[in-house]
């Protein structure tokens, strides 16, 4: 959707050689607008009045249907909300010198008289506020940007004829409610959680996150003077007058609650937190979360207006705000900025929503804009006018002057009658037009400050968007107090509906939860805290606790998942950890898992540590007591894991054999015969299998007696042993232990892993067993999690996914962690390099929530975007290819290096501590694809976990390692020659230093 340049006024009949701007005919331009009558009044437009104090107007207020939204929800009937609206109506004003009355700079006393619900009333106006609900756009493909356009854009014109006011401002992020969430949420925290608490808190504090608000107000009009005068007299006039109110007030909220806006009435705490940004423009505000009333009188108002001072020199650029109602008194310097000219915006296809757009600049910027939704005939009406103007000008330059008018008259000539023909033919909604005056609020703490933020909004906007400072710096900030006046109508813009819609107030990051663990910070055009829960979707959302990690080597992926399982192994959750390259090992050797942590090495564990028998558990009873027949589930269990024992034995005994007899049809039938043969209980081993196939005398050359001698053979190498049980137990790893560890991590240090590109007929013994025991590992860490009590939370990690799941109890592994992770309580986190491999077809509906960073090949990239839920060949491939960029290279001098080279091009640790993801949490949302949105994982704020987890092979290490050896052997020879000439007296020698 691309919207059109701003329309330009026509020229000035007393001007020569008018200059103007160009008018592009596109349906979604701006209006064409005479910037002569710019400094004039409307007649439908308030402007401020710097005479219209006065006492006696106080009581001519509109508030008889005030109490109409409260009454109505508590039961009272017409007679209750005539009552109250006539007391309302006819009390006494304020004494002297209340704080309601408290002047402004210019003596002139605040419109606000008293809020009901989320109606505010001024003794002229009553405007109902609505909270719109956050809305995703950094993800959003082409199309369904501009279905969101197109639904804000039909819902803004059914309010014509109406005026409709925005505020948009933030709210700082709850820090300290989330804190209090995620320590409530943990199942066992202690002082490790408790300090990683702490630091994160401190980290969100310096980047000031907030949340955007976006409030949207409803002029519904004033009470005629007869009217006012008879509903004092004769109580059903009132009756009839409060069911009119209230039959609009349901339609508004029906037509606010639409697809487009989501925005629901301003109640309690949320119109409380309107009044107070108004009220303490560009100024930190408290967050209380005490009660708050349904109606505010005008004595109520004064915990606002008495806690703020608004201040201002003659034709000065920024106007100065005290405000107490923070955590302690301070001072800003506000500028506001009106948007001028627009330009053509290609909205959504290469611009952000053009409100939304400040959110890129690292320091908050509020918005208040008050439209006018024109009807059909204001708009032809205006039209005709400005098309007789033109006509005027075009004499003018011929009749004279004698020239030839400039192209640009006839251009908006042209325009003119578009617009004119689109209301006179068919009024649609999406032609709409609207007339607005658009303000920007920037603040600082000193006046320069205020001005350098001001001029950097201006640059941000440039050059699609005209931003101007005017001079009236205090009437213009005014306009952000609800019920307060226009202050000019200078630069007022007449746009189409569709780019009003087009601002989309409301987009910003949402991604997360607000209970889980920190992981970082949202990297697009806006930056939020990202807070996610592992097992919010077993638990809450009766999704699958599978948690896919998808990257390139090199793409961050060992961060994350370290950062998730520490984090959450510090709630005290436990964890099975299986790690094959054994890297997230030295997750043990961090002070907060001392003594709770394990590290076990399978190549180096005891005979039958991975007996494919043992590896699968014995279904229990109490798994079924929720199911429809107990008694059958548990036997249909037990069924299952003897054929899932059998398939994990085949698919560890083929390994066994030459690629060429694994490939033979008539070997594999015998070896499944066999296993089918042998037994399949928990106990069972593949010795079993060997005794079924172990030949009779004088039988040497069937299939069997090949398979039996091949197996035997295998049975006596030393990582066959692994699977391989002795024939009197099970020789298993997972026997039970007085005290789980809540850490336990396995690893594979020394397993050969085959070469992608080299044939399975030229791999070793070694390599061709890689394949199974990886497998094995996987089924072997992943059996921990079906001891102990079935409600408490589990958490299972699985790297290097693919090698895995190549063969397929491998698959089927993942399958049953994911399927049995809502029973069971378990949160899965799999991470591989490629995930077309891991889940194959169907596997987004197999995840539960997805983190994918930087992929580069074709083929990846559009896997990983199935993971994602998002559509391929729309453009996602290129971020996807562009996250986590490799940082500059700095150069370093030679003297920390052995060697000729003078210098070692080394990249930056500061950009290698950042890596960046697109991350799906899962959590239902617009077409139950949740939150989605690129992030930035966060670190560095814990120096020892980024230590633990850093992989990158770094030279200075092992040239540090180097020259502490040669020192340590230069004091050995030195202690040696001194011991030589004590004769041998005993000292202390470098050897036992080092």
């Amino acid at each position: 959707m691309t919207t059109s340049p701003s329309d330009p006024s026509p020229a000035d009949p007393q001007e020569a050689t008018p200059q103007l701007p160009s008018l592009a005919a596109d349906r979604t331009g701006e209006d064409v607008q005479p910037e002569s009558t710019l400094d004039q009044p409307h007649d439908d437009v308030e402007v401020a009045d710097q005479n219209e104090a006065g006492a006696a107007q106080h009581r001519l207020r509109d508030l008889l249907a005030a109490p109409t939204t409260a009454a109505r929800r508590t039961g009272d009937g017409a007679r209750a909300l005539t009552t109250r609206a006539l007391t309302l109506a006819t009390q006494r004003p304020p004494r002297a010198g209340h704080a309601a009355e408290t002047a402004r700079q210019d003596g002139t006393p605040w419109a606000l008289e008293s809020v009901v619900n989320h109606l505010t009333f001024t003794k002229q106006r009553m405007i109902a506020w609505y909270l719109a609900d956050p809305q995703q756009w950094s993800f959003r493909p082409t199309a369904e940007g501009e279905q969101l356009i197109e639904a804000n854009a039909g819902q803004l014109a059914e309010l014509v004829g109406s005026t409709v006011f925005i505020r948009r401002t933030s709210r700082p992020w709850p820090m300290s409610a989330w804190a209090k969430a995620s320590w409530r949420n943990s199942p066992d925290p202690g002082a490790a959680y408790a300090e990683i608490l702490k630091r994160d808190q401190r980290l969100l504090q310096s980047q000031q996150q907030a949340d955007t608000l976006t409030y949207y107000g409803v002029d519904l009009g004033t009470r005629p003077p007869l009217t006012r005068v008879l509903a004092k007299v004769h109580e059903a006039v009132a009756d009839r007058e409060m069911r009119a109110l209230q039959a609009r007030l349901d339609h508004l909220d029906a037509i606010m609650a639409g697809d487009g806006l989501s925005a629901r009435p301003a109640l309690g705490a949320d119109m409380a937190w309107l009044l107070a940004r108004s009220f303490a423009l560009g100024c930190p505000v408290r967050h209380d979360r005490e009660v708050t009333p349904a109606e505010w009188t005008r004595e109520d108002l004064a915990k606002f207006i008495d806690g703020v001072d608004w201040s201002a020199e003659p034709l000065a650029p920024t106007i100065t705000i005290t405000s107490t109602l923070g955590d302690q008194p301070v001072t800003r310097h506000v500028v506001t900025l009106t948007v001028g000219q627009m330009q053509e915006l290609a909205i959504p296809e290469g611009y952000d929503p053009w409100m939304a757009r400040v959110d890129r600049l690292p320091f908050p910027v509020e918005w208040t804009a008050r439209i006018d939704v024109r009807t059909p005939e204001q708009t032809s009406k205006e039209m005709e006018k400005l098309s007789d103007r033109i006509d005027a000008q075009v004499n003018h330059y011929q009749q004279d002057h004698g020239k030839r008018p400039p192209k640009q008259l006839a251009r908006q000539f042209h325009r003119t009658g578009e617009v004119e023909d689109e209301m006179r033919t068919g009024f649609d909604g999406l032609s709409t037009r609207t007339r607005g005056w658009y303000r920007l609020h920037v603040s600082g703490r000193t006046e320069e400050e205020a001005l350098k933020r001001a001029e950097a909004v201006r640059n941000l906007y440039k050059p699609n968007i005209n931003i101007e400072q005017e001079l009236g710096q205090y009437q213009l900030a005014r306009e952000a107090v609800p019920g307060e006046p226009l202050a000019n109508t200078g630069h007022t813009r007449r746009l189409p509906v569709l780019k009003v819609a087009a601002a989309v107030p409301a987009a910003t990051a949402e991604v997360g939860d607000k209970r889980g663990v920190l992981i970082g910070e949202t990297a697009g055009f806006v930056s939020r805290a990202v807070v996610h829960d592992l097992w919010l979707g077993p638990e809450v959302l009766d999704q699958s606790g599978l948690c896919l990690i998808a990257a390139a080597p090199g793409g961050g992926k060992s961060n994350l998942m370290g950062l998730l399982i520490a984090k959450t192994c510090a709630q005290g959750v436990p964890w099975t950890v299986m790690d094959p390259s054994g890297r997230l090992g030295q997750l043990c050797a961090l002070p907060w898992f001392r003594g709770i942590s394990k590290q076990i090495n399978l190549l180096r564990s005891e005979a039958g540590s991975l007996n494919p028998y043992a590896l699968v558990p014995e279904p229990k009873r109490e798994w079924f007591t929720d199911e429809d027949d107990p008694e059958k589930s548990y036997r249909d269990a037990v069924t299952a894991a003897q054929m899932t024992r059998r398939d994990l034995t085949f698919d560890t005994l083929r390994w066994c054999l030459d690629p060429s007899q694994a490939r033979d049809g008539e070997m594999r039938t015998a070896l499944r015969d066999a296993i089918g043969k042998a037994p399949a209980t928990i106990h069972s081993s593949a010795h079993g299998v060997l005794e079924v196939l172990r030949p009779r005398k004088g039988v040497y050359k069937t299939s069997g007696a090949v398979l039996f001698r091949r197996l035997e053979e295998a049975s006596q190498r030393e990582l066959a042993r692994l699977f391989f049980a002795p024939p009197e137990g099970t020789g298993s790893t997972h026997s039970e232990e007085t005290q789980q560890p809540r850490l336990k991590v396995y690893n594979l240090k020394g397993l050969v892993q085959p070469e992608e590109q080299k044939e399975q007929d030229d791999w070793s013994f070694e390599e061709l067993l890689s394949r199974p025991i990886m497998n094995l590992a996987a089924w072997s860490s992943a059996s921990d999690l079906y001891r102990g009590d079935i409600h408490s939370r589990k958490g299972f990690s699985l790297d290097e996914a693919h090698e895995v799941t190549k063969v397929g109890t491998g698959k089927a592994l993942v399958g049953k962690v994911q399927t049995d992770s809502r029973k069971f309580d378990i949160a899965a986190l799999v991470a591989t390099q490629n995930p077309s491999r891991l889940l194959g077809e169907g596997a987004a509906n197999l995840v539960g929530s997805a983190f994918v960073g930087r992929t580069l090949d074709l083929d990846e990239q559009r896997d990983a975007l199935k993971m994602l839920r998002l559509p391929a060949g729309v453009g996602y491939e290129a971020i996807l290819g562009g996250l986590s960029p490799k940082s500059s290279r700095t150069r370093r001098p030679a003297d920390d290096f052995e060697g000729e080279n003078e210098w070692l091009n080394r990249s930056t640790p500061a950009a290698a501590n950042y890596k960046e993801f697109i991350f799906a949490d899962g959590m239902g949302g617009e077409n139950g694809q949740g939150g989605i949105e690129k992030i930035r994982v966060l670190l560095t704020h814990h120096p020892e976990l980024l230590q633990a987890l850093d992989t990158r092979s770094d030279p200075t290490r092992a040239a540090a390692a180097r020259r502490r050896a040669a020192q340590d052997r230069e004091t050995i020879d030195l202690t040696k020659a001194e011991e030589s000439a004590a004769g041998g007296a005993s000292l202390t020698t470098g050897e036992e230093t080092w």
